[in-house]
């Protein structure tokens, strides 16, 4: 049996001069209590949750790697010179400070990935220092799904499809749309969604065969990108079976009948040829789907809307809940909207965000305007167009950008650009101002998690060298530009007790070792909508949605093939036959993170791209050959992972890698979802060589 807690580190005998903190791990963001045994500064052991990644923490805090300095220069070509940490503090608020009263604080865009932790101040940083240009990584991860579940169903609905994260026992059917739990959800092999896949029926759509799709009673497996014209199909049989709710859809739905016209067309032979899943499957999967009521959809934070139509291929997906009356019923699709939440400090009290649009606004309002910042995609375009000169970024990386070989010329023509980091990497390399970054065991933060669990999480131990937590550094930055007073005086603690103040507790009510408080929260009885409707311009779920014909977008979910597809670009795919699928997850690590360490890259040591053995067999390429992967615009070398898990002519690339940066293959510019601006990361167009 796997044990539910490893123990870490263990390096001596616990005596009378060791301190147990009870901390969080934050080598994700899932934020699973630990528990810190330390003697001064010295780690003696951590305690946690079953997870690969948490095994690298120490690493992270220890490794000779890692950067602990500050450090700024004039250009990123020239050399950097180390320098006292309060010292490139202020080096930054002069250059900062400068930049704005030459060009308006709009020169200056305010960027940031991980840790989410500190954003809430950060955001009051851009905008007390007058910025609306606040910017993360949010622009190509979970805003897209956020904005097209309000547009559809309303503000209560805007998370409701990570259902997959919340086990219900009185669903009849699971629909899993592009989820990897064994890869991406702890507790990965053993999540209930494939634990349970022999119990309760389950449809999973996914370009490959994963673990869940192998425990799966229907695996369809689609061309990447056509994810709406599927959900499309399977409305069609929804429609003509009579499994669709009518008595839903009479009280409760706009433009049905406009939608119910629309996907007429998309028979499960027209279906077929576009994505390539067998007619009867999906004849099959819709079935099972209409008729084992209660019924879940679980829909991936980021796949489907990583497309050139992502939106309105992920709008086509969750109106399959609507279409069939699985909402707001137990055992279906629930909000939890009482999910807990602090109140938002973005900004001082009597404080209004600056009246200037933030990046992107004039070309996708609704991401901006639903989502409430800046589209990131467009940096490069706004600092090429003189409109930036200046980014102060934490925890940034540039490989989150399509065509990030574009970002990283641009960012060395910004008058300053700082970023804070613990490794060297692509974005520090293109910096002139670094500052170094505590490690969650080193940093305090407030943890309120979406299960009600509340916890100050002390630093367990104190930061290497020159480190400091990015709460720290942005209270210092804002000292430093004069915002003294915006940021509670310098009271990091005050901060914690206004955020608090949405809750029954005050900052006094949390143990200062670290031991969290559990919150009730509010049930919400089910069909609420029953009573306050959809929070949507009708009133109803907009299958035809008013708010996307008033920007001038199809109000229908409209299927289109990607920009760059075998039958959309046939002069590109001449040349770049193979569609390319940039992105793949694993439980290793987080994105980029952690590849730095090497307890972490023993268990995966080098950038694998998935190909289809008789692409690979045509190509002369064996399992584990180092093969390159091209496509218009870049080039990178990987090695082979021959597998038949894959489709035929598609090529799976990991993402996060500096050696082998797949999101350098894919197109920006036009190939931006035209609503959201979101990458195409998941369907382009790339040729495979052996190296």
């Amino acid at each position: 049996m796997v044990p539910d807690t490893l123990v870490l580190d263990q390096k001596a005998t616990h005596d009378s001069n060791t301190k147990t903190t009870y901390s969080s791990c934050y080598m994700c963001t899932m934020d699973c209590p630990t528990t810190v045994v330390s003697e001064g500064d010295e780690i003696i052991s951590i305690s946690h949750p079953e997870c690969i990644r948490a095994t690298g923490m120490v690493e992270q805090r220890e490794s000779k790697q890692r950067l602990t300095t500050a450090k700024i220069r004039d250009t990123a070509a020239d050399d950097w010179s180390q320098v006292d940490y309060n010292d490139a503090i202020a080096h930054l608020a002069e250059k900062l400070t400068a930049i704005r009263k030459k060009y308006g604080p709009e020169a200056v865009a305010f960027v940031v990935g991980y840790t989410k932790e500190a954003r809430p101040y950060f955001r009051r940083l851009a905008y007390s220092f007058g910025s609306s240009n606040y910017i993360t990584e949010s622009s190509c991860c979970f805003g897209a799904t956020f904005v097209a579940a309000e547009l559809t169903y309303g503000t209560d609905y805007n998370h409701f499809f990570q259902a997959g994260r919340f086990k219900q026992p009185e669903t009849k059917c699971r629909v899993i749309w592009s989820n990897n739990p064994s890869e991406s959800l702890i507790p990965y092999e053993r999540h209930h969604l494939i634990t349970e896949a022999s119990k309760v029926p389950t449809i999973v759509v996914e370009p490959r065969r994963t673990m869940l799709a192998e425990s799966a009673t229907i695996h369809l497996q689609l061309r990447p990108g056509t994810d709406g014209a599927l959900a499309l199909g399977i409305a069609h049989i929804l429609i003509k079976k009579g499994l669709d709710d009518t008595e839903f859809l009479n009280q409760y739905a706009e433009g049905y009948d406009a939608y119910k016209t629309y996907v007429e067309d998309f028979t499960p032979e027209r279906t077929s040829e576009i994505t390539g899943v067998p007619a009867e499957l999906i004849i099959k999967a819709a079935k099972l789907y209409g008729t084992s009521k209660p019924a879940q959809l679980a829909v991936s934070q980021e796949a489907l809307v990583q497309n050139s139509n992502g939106l309105q291929n992920h709008r086509a997906v969750i109106l399959l809940a609507a279409l069939t009356g699985n909402i707001d019923i137990a055992g279906g699709n629930r909000p939890f909207d009482h999910r807990l939440k602090g109140k938002s400090v973005a900004l001082p009290e009597g404080m209004y965000r600056p009246a200037e649009n933030p990046m992107g606004s004039e070309k996708f309002p609704l991401f901006e305007e639903i989502y409430n910042e800046g589209q990131a995609m467009l940096l490069a375009d706004y600092i090429e167009q003189g409109k930036i000169k200046a980014v102060v970024s934490f925890g940034t990386n540039l490989m989150m950008w399509p065509n990030s070989n574009r970002l990283a010329t641009a960012l060395q023509k910004l008058e300053v650009f700082s970023t804070s980091d613990f490794f060297t990497n692509p974005t520090v390399n293109v910096a002139t101002v670094f500052l170094p970054a505590a490690t969650h065991l080193e940093r305090q933060s407030l943890v309120m998690a979406l299960n009600g669990r509340v916890q100050y999480r002390p630093a367990a131990v104190a930061p290497r060298g020159q480190a400091h937590g990015d709460t720290e550094m942005m209270f210092k930055l804002a000292d430093a530009l004069g915002l003294h007073n915006q940021f509670w005086g310098g009271d990091i603690s005050a901060s914690y007790e206004e955020r608090l103040s949405s809750t029954e507790l005050s900052f006094a009510d949390l143990p200062k070792n670290g031991k969290s408080i559990s919150l009730k929260l509010l049930d919400i009885p089910e069909k609420n909508f029953q009573k306050v409707g959809f929070k949507t311009p009708s009133g109803k779920v907009e299958f035809d949605s008013s708010r996307l014909r008033s920007e001038g977008h199809d109000g229908l979910p409209i299927y289109r093939e990607p920009h760059w597809s075998p039958a959309s670009s046939p002069e590109i795919a001449k040349d770049y036959p193979m569609v390319l699928s940039t992105g793949i997850r694993s439980k290793t690590y987080s994105h980029s993170q952690g590849r730095e360490l090497a307890i972490l890259r023993e268990q995966e040591p080098n950038p694998r791209a998935q190909i289809h053995p008789d692409d690979a067999a045509a190509r002369g390429i064996l399992d584990g050959d180092s093969i390159e992967i091209s496509s218009p615009i870049g080039r990178i070398k990987v090695v082979a992972w021959v597998t038949d898990a894959v489709l035929k002519g598609v090529v799976h690339a990991p993402h996060g890698w500096v050696t082998a940066n797949c999101n350098a293959l894919i197109p920006d510019g036009e190939a931006l979802d035209p609503i959201t601006g979101y990458p195409s990361f998941k369907s382009s167009l790339c040729q495979v060589e052996r190296a």
